[in-house]
């Protein structure tokens, strides 16, 4: 199967960002680029389901709430693959593109690929 070069290139972060859907833990993100990303799940997803995804944004980052409890956003996202990790059977991984992002997640998301990603 040949693939489509990506019109952004992946940010592989410092560290993993916790995602949800509703309260389900759903898994960490891996990688990160402008239009998706990838996650690391116990759990194979399903293919072309649209998750509403709750994502934990890093303390460090400079933020517009007060309370930790506010440091998050939610988006839509759609799973295009889902495969057991190569490395650790007992993981799979994940990749979803964004389908419903508001402006001001989008910025969040493009700061922290600035200030997180591994150079």
């Amino acid at each position: 199967m040949k693939h489509t070069p990506r019109e952004h290139q992946r940010a592989y972060l410092t560290f993993y960002l916790r995602v949800f859907e509703g309260d389900m833990f759903l898994g960490f993100i891996i990688d990160i680029s402008r239009n998706g990303f990838m996650v690391m799940t116990e759990n194979l997803l399903t293919i072309d389901k649209y998750y509403m995804i709750r994502m934990k944004v890093p303390s460090s980052l400079e933020w517009k709430g007060e309370k930790d409890i506010d440091r998050q956003i939610e988006f839509t996202a759609r799973c295009c693959w889902s495969r057991h990790d190569d490395v650790d059977k007992e993981f799979y991984l994940s990749g979803f593109e964004f389908t419903d992002l508001e402006e001001s997640d989008n910025e969040i998301i493009h700061r922290m690929i600035k200030e997180y990603k591994i150079a």
